[in-house]
């Protein structure tokens, strides 16, 4: 079973100064999953040029939340 995920203090703020059109991308991110197989490819490299811009969040790269699958 996976562990919860926690959010800081810091990125909790981040996410409630975030637009509400990213928050789902940020979100389904730092979960661990890939957002580019979740919406358009055109609303996945605007939303990744946005956050990197103005958040400093590469979301191209994995989360630090990821945990590969796990095999029995």
């Amino acid at each position: 079973m996976n562990k919860p995920i926690t959010l800081t203090t810091e990125q909790q703020l981040l996410l409630v100064r975030m637009p509400c059109r990213l928050r789902g991308t940020y979100i389904t991110w730092l979960l661990g999953f890939d957002p580019y197989f979740l919406m358009s490819r055109e609303t996945y490299y605007r939303h990744a040029k946005e956050l990197a811009k103005n958040y400093g969040i590469e979301i191209r790269k994995k989360s630090p939340y990821y945990l590969p699958p796990q095999t029995d």
